[in-house]
């Protein structure tokens, strides 16, 4: 099967984006960055109310530098702000966009307006050549159905499922915390990789004994690089995306999932490992929005939490995975258009 799907208009870029982010935007501006005909980056960001477009302009376009395979771009502002005695909804901000990107080398071909009720192109307001469009056409667009056929959704931010055990589980768990002895590390290790390969085998035991072994650092970050398959020896080189090879993304996927069904069996206060671990792997996948989120929640659950101080300054500081800039290794598939 043809790895690549063919855009063929504005609607198909528009229904690519909820797919991309695995949400539908709203007061946001989403840009996109173009390899030739082909589609790169994706960043999204809220909109710049009351902010200073310059510097919203800069500091915007510097996260887009990441992509250096970059030729052009593409923009939609997602709002249903009004500016009175203004052409468009964030006109300055538009422009001063527009001026750094073409400084980068990256520069701006096309964008659209998308409001709750219609989209329409950003830059052309006659209606007569650049009629409003529903957001059914959308919908109803080439694109959104290739993906949808591909295997694609739009999921929202998934929130952990709610504890599901009694309080016996959390001192079950204390208990199961290693030592740190090498032989802790090797059983730790192995009783991961068993479950990931199989997460039927996963029992309310063995997820105590996970949570436990997650609760000490060490061991932790061992079975979080342990999720990449042909991962580099350096755990810095794994935490930071930069792999060797495409991971197995079904198993990133698998480790996410069994991560959610821990955390039914580990009450509030042991959370923190699973949630940094959840978002650490939305990150490499690119949506960093969401690994944000997770980040959050485990600094909730522990606070001040160093892994999840550390995961959230990548995230803060704008950093992409390393894997998300090379299309051989991402996890979304390559999209022409």
């Amino acid at each position: 099967m043809n790895d690549f799907i063919k855009f063929t208009g504005p609607a198909d870029v528009l229904a690519f984006i909820p797919h991309t982010l695995g949400f539908a935007p709203q007061e946001s501006f989403v840009a996109i960055t173009m390899q030739g005909n082909k589609i790169g980056a994706t960043l999204r960001v809220d909109a710049p109310f009351g902010l200073e477009p310059a510097n919203f302009a800069q500091t915007t376009v510097s996260y887009l530098t990441a992509d250096e395979a970059a030729t052009g771009s593409l923009l939609v502002i997602y709002t249903d702000e009004n500016t009175p005695g203004k052409p468009q909804p964030y006109s300055d901000h538009v422009e001063a966009l527009r001026t750094e990107l073409e400084t980068a080398g990256m520069p701006l071909q096309d964008a659209w307006l998308v409001t709750s009720e219609l989209w329409r192109n950003y830059h052309c307001t006659d209606t007569s050549c650049c009629p409003n469009q529903t957001l059914d056409a959308i919908i109803t667009s080439n694109g959104n159905a290739a993906l949808i056929y591909r295997g694609s959704a739009v999921h929202g931010f998934t929130a952990p499922a709610p504890f599901a055990g009694d309080e016996t589980a959390r001192d079950a768990i204390a208990a199961h915390k290693p030592d740190g002895w090498p032989e802790d590390l090797e059983a730790s290790r192995a009783a991961w990789a068993k479950v990931l390969d199989n997460p039927k085998s996963l029992t309310t035991q063995t997820a105590h004994e996970l949570a436990g072994a997650l609760q000490h650092p060490t061991i932790r970050d061992y079975m979080m690089g342990d999720i990449i398959t042909h991962a580099p020896d350096q755990f810095t080189s794994v935490m930071l995306g930069v792999f060797l090879t495409r991971p197995d993304w079904a198993r990133v996927d698998t480790a996410q999932e069994v991560a959610f069904e821990l955390m039914k069996a580990t009450p509030e206060g042991q959370r923190a490992p699973m949630l940094c671990l959840i978002g650490w792997l939305e990150w490499l996948k690119g949506k960093s929005s969401f690994a944000a989120r997770y980040f959050k929640l485990a600094l909730d659950d522990v606070a001040e939490y160093r892994l999840a101080e550390l995961l959230a300054e990548l995230v803060n500081r704008g950093l992409l995975a390393d894997c998300t800039r090379d299309p051989k290794k991402a996890y979304n598939r390559q999209l022409s258009r």
